[in-house]
C-alpha cells in the first residue's frame, strides 16, 4: 500500500509550540497584545499569531529571540447556505487585507485568493460553530487548512470540534491541513475556563524565525494538540502506519466511509499502535486521546493508488 504523507518526524530541526488564532483589545479581545504575549510565553509556547479583526497588528516589538510573533488577521465575509459568515484566518500576511470585515456580499474566494497572493496561509476557522455545510466548504478552494478544534467555540458553545467537516471534504479529494487553535478572546463569563493556552500546533522547524516557522507550516511539518503528544509516526515499506505517543487511552486511525480502526487501552495506557490499512481507504488521519479527554491530531495520510 503506497501512502503520501508529509511526515514532520522525518525532518531535522526542533519542535516549536504555537497558537495561530488569537484576539486582543485591538479588536474583540479583552487583553492587550503585550498581555496576551506574556500569557502564552509563560505557558511554554514558542510562537503566537495575533489575528485581530480588520487589521494586521504591529507586533514586531514583541518578538524576542525565544518567542516569535507571526502577523495575521481574521476576516468574516460572504454568506453560507445557512446565512452565516465564513471566518477565515490569514496567517503570515504583513499587511491588512483590503476588504471590509463582516461583509456578507464579499465572495470568500476573493479573500482566499488575496491571502495566497500576499504569501499568507488561509485557514478556515471553526466550520461547525459557523454552521458551514459540506457544500459551503467545497465551493471555495485554495485554503491551506481547517480548524479541527477551536477552544473558544468549545468553551463557550460546545461547538469546538469540526472533525466530520474535515473528513467530508477529504472524501471529495480536498487535502486540508489540520489545525487546533484557541481563538482566544478572553471574555470572562464566570462559568468556563479562560480560552487561552489550551490548543496548539507543534511545528518541526530548523529554528524559531518567521521564515522557518512559516515554511514548516506551509509544507505541513506539524501536528495539532490540546495535550497528548506524538513521539513518532512512521510508515513502513508495506504501508503499515506506526505511532508512538505519550500515554493515552485511545489511538484512532480514522478513515471514511466506515473504515479505519480505533484501539482502546481499557484500564491501562497505550504508547504505541500500528495499523496496516483497509481496502478502499483513500486516507487515514490519526487521533490520540488521553485519560483527561485531551486530544492530538496528525495531518492526513493519503493513499496512492
Amino acid at each position: 500500500m503506497n501512502r503520501e504523507f508529509i511526515n514532520p518526524f522525518s525532518f531535522e530541526g526542533k519542535w516549536f509550540r504555537g497558537n495561530v488564532h488569537t484576539h486582543t483589545t485591538l479588536s474583540d479581545g479583552t487583553k492587550t497584545p503585550e498581555e496576551i504575549t506574556l500569557l502564552y510565553k509563560e505557558a511554554g509556547y514558542d510562537f503566537l499569531s495575533i489575528t485581530d479583526h480588520s487589521l494586521v497588528a504591529k507586533t514586531d516589538h514583541l518578538s524576542k529571540k525565544d518567542f516569535l510573533l507571526i502577523p495575521g488577521e481574521e476576516i468574516c465575509i460572504g454568506v453560507s447556505s445557512a446565512k452565516t459568515l465564513f471566518h477565515i484566518v490569514a496567517l503570515g500576511i504583513a499587511e491588512t487585507l483590503p476588504f471590509k470585515d463582516f461583509d456578507y456580499s464579499l465572495d470568500p474566494q476573493k479573500v482566499i485568493d488575496k491571502i495566497n497572493e500576499l504569501g499568507g496561509l488561509a485557514i478556515l476557522a471553526h466550520p461547525y460553530w459557523s454552521s458551514l455545510k459540506h457544500s459551503d466548504m467545497m465551493r471555495i478552494k485554495g485554503y491551506h487548512g481547517v480548524e479541527i478544534y477551536n477552544t473558544s467555540c468549545d468553551y463557550e458553545r460546545n461547538l469546538g470540534y469540526s472533525d466530520s467537516h474535515i473528513d467530508g471534504i477529504i472524501t471529495e479529494d480536498r487535502k486540508p491541513f489540520i489545525y487546533a487553535t484557541d481563538d482566544h478572546h478572553g471574555a470572562e463569563m464566570g462559568n468556563s475556563p479562560i480560552d487561552a493556552c489550551v490548543a496548539w500546533i507543534n511545528v518541526k522547524s530548523k529554528d524559531l524565525t518567521l521564515n522557518s516557522i512559516m515554511e514548516a507550516i506551509k509544507f505541513g511539518r506539524f501536528y495539532s494538540s490540546t495535550g497528548p503528544e506524538f513521539k513518532d509516526i512512521s510508515i513502513d515499506s508495506k504501508g503499515v502506519i506506526k505511532v508512538v505517543c505519550t500515554p493515552v487511552k485511545n489511538i484512532s486511525f480514522i478513515s471514511t466511509p466506515s473504515l479505519g480502526l480505533k484501539y482502546h487501552a481499557m484500564n491501562n495506557k497505550m504508547t504505541y499502535a500500528e495499523y496496516p490499512g483497509r481496502p478502499g481507504e483513500r486516507y487515514v488521519r490519526i487521533e490520540i486521546e488521553d485519560f483527561n479527554g485531551r486530544k492530538a491530531w496528525s495531518n492526513p495520510i493519503y493513499n496512492i493508488n
